[in-house]
């Protein structure tokens, strides 16, 4: 019901960002936490770097009352915290496949605010390396082609449209009628996944004909496969991120510190 009257206001300094910090509670209250909670979420990896320390900070003890839409009423906090860069998280679970052969791959994770892209090679034992310098985020993703339609349709039609109007819909009411966005989000979305590339090719240049396979992720993976020909879109693209955070949860269960309090 909020969606419609939504605003992505949330800032680049997701420490400092209460929405952020309230999204997370919310995300994990409704999928049946309640307690004290071990979490792990992602950064932009050129976010990662400067944010990850106060990030991790601002969450560990972070917690309340979520009254979800049913009415159920849960209390939880965070009492363990990992913070992953995004795209990094991704590569485990994916190029764990045993059809992935040793050699270089380039994993390119679209999200919603940002485009991660990172050099991974899978050695023969199946153990991962990243190339630092050959990584990095651009700043677009998925609100960017909602912004646009919006932006798109106001110019138009001379009336306020907003992200969250278009985002989730074939279609807006214009002055009694009906305006199909299909053309329009497919126009927008394209030129959005060629800055996608244009941004790659300026950071990477001919690293990107250098590896076995082009990998696609996140929320934009299928768009993405759109425009760059011969890509791999894994199974479940949008949760590969999730998948690479709930292993490092496991992979580092027995060393987690000893419960806290519950926050006042």
């Amino acid at each position: 019901a909020a969606r419609r009257l939504a605003a992505p206001l949330w800032s680049r300094d997701k420490a400092l960002d209460d929405e952020s910090l309230r999204l997370i509670l919310v995300g994990a209250a409704s999928v049946g936490a309640s307690g004290p909670v071990h979490l792990a979420t992602g950064l932009p990896l050129a976010w990662f770097g400067a944010q990850h320390r106060d990030l991790k900070t601002a969450l560990r003890g972070y917690g309340g009352m979520v009254v979800l839409p049913d009415g159920t009423r849960t209390r939880l906090w965070f009492e363990s915290v990992l913070v992953l860069p995004q795209g990094v998280s991704a590569a485990g679970p994916v190029l764990d496949a045993p059809f992935y052969e040793p050699g270089p791959y380039l994993l390119v994770d679209m999200g919603y605010r940002t485009t991660d892209f990172i050099l991974v090679t899978k050695q023969p034992d199946g153990a991962l390396t990243f190339d630092p310098l050959a990584a990095g985020s651009l700043e677009l993703g998925m609100h960017h082609v909602q912004s646009a339609v919006a932006e798109h349709l106001t110019a138009m039609h001379h009336t306020v449209f907003t992200p969250a109007q278009v985002a989730e819909t074939d279609a807006v009411i214009v002055r009694g009628q009906r305006m199909d966005l299909t053309a329009i989000r497919r126009q927008h979305a394209l030129q959005i996944a060629q800055r996608v590339v244009q941004g790659l090719l300026a950071k990477l240049d001919h690293q990107m004909d250098q590896v076995l396979g082009l990998l696609v992720v996140g929320g934009g993976s299928a768009l993405l496969a759109q425009v760059i020909p011969g890509v791999i879109e894994p199974p479940d693209p949008q949760w590969a991120n999730a998948r690479g955070y709930l292993a490092a949860l496991l992979a580092t269960q027995q060393t987690l510190s000893a419960p806290m309090a519950p926050p006042s």
